[in-house]
């Protein structure tokens, strides 16, 4: 039969082996969060260098579509003023066409 005085050092014994697990678990769990939040400090500025690429290519895109819209409608312009008459019967056509199109709906 075991004495009071070898159960408390098996005790004390497996408390320090516990508290040795915990320490390794714990410095584990601490490295992989340094390394989880490393990785994620990196995805933050990749993600921000790409947002501010996408904001400029669609600026850049956004000013070609402006400018196309504008010879578009400069052109148009062109057209009505050298031909009016087929201007007023293209868009009467056009306004026949979609009214009755509105009305059979």
């Amino acid at each position: 039969m075991a004495t009071t005085r070898e159960i408390k050092g098996a005790a004390e014994e497996a408390g320090n082996h516990a508290a040795e697990a915990a320490q390794s678990v714990g410095n584990t769990i601490k490295n992989g969060i340094d390394k989880t939040t490393g990785e994620l400090h990196h995805l933050r500025d990749r993600l921000s260098a790409n947002g501010a690429h996408l904001e400029d290519e669609l600026r850049d895109a956004g000013k070609r579509f402006s400018e196309g819209a504008k010879k578009f409608s400069e052109a148009a312009g062109e057209q009505v003023r050298e031909h009016p008459l087929a201007a007023f019967g293209i868009a009467f056509a056009a306004g026949l066409i979609v009214s009755r199109w509105l009305r059979s709906r």
